[in-house]
């Protein structure tokens, strides 16, 4: 092999480690927060959980008492989600996408947290009507 292939692969190893190192060192995804307004679409938000953790932002969203809360919530273990004040409790079957969808009905500020781990992901602003 001649020496000018070895310093192309050379150059193209460095600026791929570079390129590599250049996104794990990007902050993580800020904390999400969402108001949603009557009759209007909304896209679903959504949530990675990787052994307990949470891998994206937290979920954080306000609404008005009796709407209806959803968003998408990945985990590669089996789980649930709780929401306290709301008695809500979604399981999270390991490995799949689950759509958790949660009725607020009393006002307050309700944490959304993993029944296994109790790591907090989230909360749920109800406001009342």
């Amino acid at each position: 092999m001649n020496t000018r292939a070895l310093v192309y692969l050379g150059l193209a190893s460095a600026t791929l480690a570079g390129a590599y190192l250049y996104v794990q060192s990007l902050p993580t995804q800020p904390a999400i927060t969402t108001q949603i307004q009557e009759g209007a679409a909304q896209a679903l938000e959504s949530l990675s959980i990787v052994d307990g953790s949470l891998t994206t932002g937290t979920y954080s969203i306000q609404v008005k008492q009796g709407q209806k809360i959803q968003f998408l919530v990945h985990s590669n273990q089996t789980d649930s989600i709780i929401v306290q004040g709301l008695d809500a409790r979604v399981p999270l079957p390991g490995n799949q996408t689950t759509l958790v969808s949660i009725q607020a009905h009393t006002p307050g500020t309700h944490a959304i947290e993993l029944d296994l781990t109790a790591t907090t992901i989230g909360s749920i602003e109800v406001l009342p009507n």
